[in-house]
């Protein structure tokens, strides 16, 4: 759908942020520009399948370390680091309930 996403939002990691049965917009053109932490992305996880976590830090290597907004939610090295190829979209619009 011209590089947009919009996807259902399940789990509580992201809350009070991203609440669990919103509504998230994506974007794929956004991963044309620089990535920087504090920006939430959607990630497609080689472990945990899709998912919506913050940019926690990139590493020197430029591998994504992630983090969720909830203290429920994995830590950064449990989710461990992901390449720029399992971005699916950065979150552009978050639809609460």
């Amino acid at each position: 759908m011209l590089g947009f996403k919009i996807l259902k939002v399940t789990g509580e990691s992201m809350e009070p942020v991203i609440p669990a049965g919103c509504f998230i917009l994506a974007s794929k053109w956004l991963l044309l520009f620089p990535m920087h932490a504090g920006q939430r992305l959607v990630i497609n996880h080689p472990k945990f399948g899709v998912i919506v976590k913050t940019i926690a830090l990139i590493d020197k290597h430029g591998f994504i370390w992630s983090k969720g907004e909830n203290n429920t939610s994995l830590s950064v090295e449990e989710l461990g680091p992901v390449d720029k190829g399992h971005i699916i979209g950065q979150v552009i619009r978050v639809f609460k309930n």
